[in-house]
This record gives C-alpha cells, structure tokens and sequence, in this order.
C-alpha cells in the first residue's frame, strides 16, 4: 500500500507531502484544484512520462518520493527529474525499467484514459486473457506457446509465399550467378597478379631505354681497360701492397676488395641483363589483353575479385542448397499450422469458459450498482489467425429491461459507462491482487441512490486493497477512512496545496460538497451521510 507522497517543485505544487491509509482515501476539492496532479505525481515516479512544463521552478529539480509497504517490508521510490531523470530503489539508483516492472505489483492508477482503452473492442480480448491469466498459470503459458507458434506459422507461410511468387525469378538468378562464378573461375585469377602484369608491362615498353642504360652502365663499370672495374683492380693491388708494410690498411683494404667483387659481378649482371633483353611484341599483347581482363573484371565485381566470389558461391548455394526447397518448406508450414491451430483451440475453450464466468461476475457487480435489469454478454467469434489466436472478443451490454444487447462502446449514458467501469475494475482489481488502486473520477455522471451505491462497491474493495479515490460526490467522501482536502491559492502564483480533514473538518467540506455553501442544514446532512 501507499504510506506517503512527497512532491517537490511539480507544476503547480511547490512542496506537498501526504499520508495515506489501508482502506478508504479520498482526494477531494473544488474543480481544477490539482487532485490530478498529485496523481500525476505519484504515475511520474513510477516511470510515467513527465508533462512538457514539469516543474513549477525551472532553476530547481523536481523531486517525488513514494512510500509503499509491500510484503511487510518498506519500500521508497524517488525520482528527481531535471533535464534527464533519476530512480532511486531505497536510495540506490536504478533504471526506469525496473520501477515500471515494481509498478506492476504496487499501484493501478483507472483514469478517463483507462476507460476508453475498456471501451475499445480491440482491448476486450486482452482484458478476457488478463482477467483468465490471473486465475490459471497455465493459461499464460498457453498465450505464450501460441504467440511462438503463430510466428513460426507466419515465417514459413511468408517464405512459402515468397517461393512460389519468385520461382522463376530465383531460376533466372541461380543462372545468373552461375555464370558469374563461371566467368570469374575461366580468368582464374593469381594473387597480385595484377602488379606483376604491371611490372613486366614497364619492362616490355620500355626495352630499347633499358637496353642502352645497362649496356652503357656495363661498359662504364667493367667494359674495358677504362673502366671503374679495372681502375679499382689497380688501387686494390697498390693497397694489398702497402697493407704489407702498415697493417692500418688492412680495413680499407678488405673494403676495397668488397667494392671490387660487387661491382664487377654488378657488370656481369648487367652485361647479361642487356644481352638478353629483347622486345616481344606478342607477349605486350598478352599482357595488355590479360590486365584489361582483370581491370573489366573489378570494375564489374568490386576490388576483391577473390572475395567477390566468395559472395556469390555462398548465394549460389543459399538458393540451391538451402531450405528453399518448396516440397520441404510446404511441409514445415502444414507442421506450424497444425500446431499453430491446436493451441488456438485450447484457448479458446478457455475463453468461452471463462467469459460465461465473468459475464456471470459482472452482471452481479452491475446490478449491486443500481443497474437491476443489466445483461452483460462476451461475445466470442471465430476469425482468421492473428497473434491472439483465432477469435474476436466483444463486450455486449444491455442496460435496461428489453433492451437487445448492444456493443458496450455504443453505451450512450456516461453514469452506465462509469458503473460498466466500476464493475469491470472491481472484478480485476480482485484477480490481479495489485496493492493499491487510484479511481480518477470513476464516479462520473451518476448522483444519488446510485452514488451510494458506488460508494459501497468501492468500500467493499477497500477492505482488501487500498483505495485512492478522486471524487466529487458527498456520499462516496463521506465513506472514506481518509479524508484529503485539495485546494488552489490564488495568489501572485497559483499554487497547490493539500491537507488530511479531521472529523470536524470533514463535515464542513461534505456540507460544501452537498450544496456550494456550509449552512446549518448542509451541515446536518453531512453529519447524516457520515452516519
């Protein structure tokens, strides 16, 4: 249950803090007071998204802190919101995602949103399967089994589609990429291939420059009684013979000889080079035919021709080896279906038994809201598969004696919608065993004998789960344990603030509710709805 609330700098609130009781709690006070803020609040530090203009301060953080019991144990929820927002689980940080899954157990907050949401007949087979699931485990296991189901019905059903839709294309490409890897197999392509094409392409078109250049290097080097080989045969012989007499020459004389036997075996090298040298117009024309191969080929594929083909072999062997076959796929998707289909009748048995129930359970909840003569009915048709199995869910009212039943979003009476809402929440509130439920305004349009009415339905859920209701009604204050008073000060700001009303309080505040004014007589009867 909800203790306490602290809010800090939220819209119109500067600094509030409330206590709560087990049972009864009401927040009232005159239109536009700020009892919808104070919800909004508590839904803020439970991870509700934040409205545009969150704080009343904007150089100050907003701050809402909730104090629950659950298990008999203490828990706080905070949350500080500046431009960015932090949870806080006992003090220790934590993420929104898991203040929302604690949300579950702790607070269901029924607003006017909540009962549209009822109202739409898409909802009705979720509230059915919320309401079943609560009452036997195994049935959300079921849920759970056939969701798989479906989509793996659908997988194989999409793929089979896609098969027989794209039969002969898939024929065409498998003919496409055959040649392809076929062409890219015929070139039988060599690693750096390319380069060496290159390089051997720089030598055959340029023969006659290379020829000269070595052959002139040669006879520079080594070709004649001139040459640098022979001059340094002379200084090698001068210098052996002076390393006789000063063994300091020994070093320069073993670098000579060095440059002697490289340079003369370079003349070698480049006599032999220039000799054999010869143009080939035939192999420049193989060469110039193989590298514009290669270069048409990568313009084609990409950079990577090894890699290329590597990509369509393993496309080829998708399409030829995979689980395309439609013989194979045509019987995974019979399986998937056969599966698929026994599960959705499972539930449905579910379904149609318990709707019988809640049908039963709601017309009960109906009729002890004033509404004697109401019928209530869930319908339950077959329909195509879907990812909720193989049924559409409605909701069918009548509200009055002989009156057929009719769509409940077609209820036209906004005090039958509040009681069809009512019941509904009564019932669910029962099976879900959620700790605290906030009714924001669920009382709309009725007054009266039904107002009580109300107000005991909603007194009999407090004495198992807290109740936090925001009302106007007299008859549903006066049956509150807890009674907290909201109001606007008006002043250079509008601020709101908020208090819990003693008895003697109270009184006054249900003889203000009763008529617009506190009189003796307004007075009287607030004494006497209290009784």
């Amino acid at each position: 249950m909800l203790k306490s609330l602290l809010i800090k700098n939220f819209i119109l609130i500067d600094e509030l803090k409330l206590d709560f009781k087990f049972g009864f709690n009401v927040l009232c006070g005159e239109t536009g007071a700020g009892k919808s803020i104070i919800i909004k609040a508590l839904d803020c530090a439970l991870g509700a998204k934040t409205p545009p203009s969150f704080a009343l301060d904007n150089q100050k953080s907003s701050i809402i802190e909730a104090t629950f019991e659950l298990d008999n144990e203490e828990i706080v929820v905070s949350r500080e919101i500046t431009s960015t927002s932090k949870y806080r689980l006992n003090g220790v940080l934590v993420s929104s995602d898991e203040i929302k899954t604690l949300k579950e157990k702790l607070l269901d907050i029924h607003s006017q949103h909540q009962t549209y949401s009822y109202m739409q007949t898409k909802n009705h087979i979720i509230l059915l399967d919320n309401y079943i699931s609560k009452k036997a485990n195994e049935y959300n296991d079921l849920l759970k089994n056939y969701k798989n189901s479906f989509a793996e019905y659908e997988e194989y059903k999409k793929k089979l589609e896609n098969l027989k839709k794209n039969f002969e294309e898939n024929e065409r490409e498998i003919e496409f990429l055959r040649f392809q890897l076929k062409e890219l197999d015929d070139a039988s392509i060599k690693e750096n291939e390319e380069d060496e094409i290159k390089q051997e392409l720089d030598i055959l078109s340029n023969v006659q420059e290379l020829k000269e250049n070595t052959q002139n290097a040669y006879w520079a080097l080594g070709g004649d009684n001139s040459s640098i080989v022979e001059a340094l045969s002379k200084i090698k012989y001068l210098i052996s013979n002076s390393a006789e007499l000063d063994k300091n020459l020994n070093e320069p004389m073993e670098w000579i000889y060095d440059a002697y036997e490289n340079l003369k075996e370079s003349a070698n090298y480049l006599r032999d080079y220039s000799s054999n040298l010869e143009f080939n117009p035939q192999r420049l024309d193989e060469l110039n035919e193989r590298i514009s191969l290669i270069q048409k080929l990568k313009r084609k594929y990409g950079a990577d021709l090894d890699l290329e083909r590597e990509k369509i072999a393993k496309k080829l062997d998708e399409l030829t080896n995979g689980d395309n076959d439609i013989e194979t796929v045509e019987k995974n998707y019979q399986i998937a279906f056969e599966a698929m289909s026994f599960l959705a009748e499972k539930i449905e048995q579910y379904r149609q038994k318990e709707a019988v129930a809640l049908s039963n359970l709601i017309e009960e909840k109906l009729k002890n809201l004033e509404l004697k003569e109401a019928k209530f009915e869930i319908a339950i048709e077959k329909t195509d598969f879907n990812s909720n199995g193989q049924n559409k869910i409605e909701f069918l009212i009548s509200a009055n004696k002989n009156q057929s039943l009719n769509p409940l979003s077609r209820v036209a009476s906004g005090g039958e919608i509040s009681r069809v809402m009512l019941a509904l929440k009564t019932i669910f509130c029962e099976v879900d065993k959620v700790q605290t439920v906030i009714f924001d305004e669920i009382d709309t349009g009725i007054s009266g004998i039904t107002s009580n009415a109300c107000a005991n339905v909603i007194l009999e859920l407090a004495q198992h789960t807290q109740i936090i209701c925001i009302t106007h009604q007299p008859i549903i204050c006066a049956k509150a344990n807890n009674f907290i008073w909201v109001s606007k000060n008006q002043n250079e700001t509008s601020k709101v603030s908020a208090k819990i009303l003693s008895e003697e309080e109270k009184i006054q505040a249900l003889a203000q509710l009763a008529s617009g004014e506190i009189s003796e007589k307004t007075v009287e009867f607030a004494k006497t709805l209290i009784k």
